[in-house]
């Protein structure tokens, strides 16, 4: 029994020996940025797009969307018979225009001027155009639009609103037209538990 038991604690003692291995001098260096300086989620090491805006909904390469939002903004301002003169109450609508220009600094406009079938198609013509201008030159002196991004164009009575010959379509027909429509590119956001009500506000 005895010699069992010193065959054991040979065995023992011979077969624990443990193999001592140095350690490295100096810490293992990290080899990909881990960070997150944004907070969305994805590390530095995989962001495709370190600037993606704050509370974007990004993919896994942290880019973000876009959702593109179309604009339409319309002009109408009718005059008097034989005038190319803007009433005053026109002028708040000819504001929003510049405010929506100012807003869309890519965007140009066509300014078109008409008239109604009252008098001769040259004379209509050239009217058309002073009306088409007179808006023009409010955009660019009042309002400080570019020139180059304004087009003023007379169509004279070539497209009527309406067709008859009472002073009511007269007066409807003798009018300027301006109608853009533009595209932006908003970043496309998280949801979120607030995002109800913030879209309500």
């Amino acid at each position: 029994m005895k010699k069992v038991s010193l065959i054991i604690s040979a065995f023992l003692l011979f077969g624990c020996t443990v193999n001592v291995v140095e350690m490295a001098p100096e810490p293992t260096k990290q080899e990909f940025d881990l960070t997150d300086p944004e907070n969305d989620g994805v590390i530095s090491a995989r962001d495709e797009c370190p600037n993606s805006i704050a509370g974007a909904a990004i993919d896994n390469n942290g880019c973000g969307t876009e959702i593109v939002e179309k604009v339409r903004r319309s002009l109408l301002i009718n005059f008097l018979t034989d005038s190319s003169v803007v009433d005053r109450k026109y002028y708040p609508e000819i504001k929003a225009l510049a405010g929506f220009m100012n807003e869309y600094p890519s965007v140009s406009v066509t300014i078109e001027g008409h008239t109604s079938i009252r008098g001769k198609a040259s004379y209509n013509k050239w009217l058309s155009l002073r009306r088409a201008e007179a808006i023009k030159s409010i955009l660019v002196n009042q309002y400080e639009i570019d020139e180059s991004r304004i087009a003023a164009v007379g169509y004279g009575s070539e497209q009527l609103l309406l067709e008859g010959d009472d002073e009511y379509i007269h007066a409807k027909n003798r009018r300027i037209v301006a109608e853009i429509v533009s595209e932006r590119s908003i970043p496309d956001m998280k949801w979120t538990i607030y995002s109800v009500d913030e879209r309500v506000q």
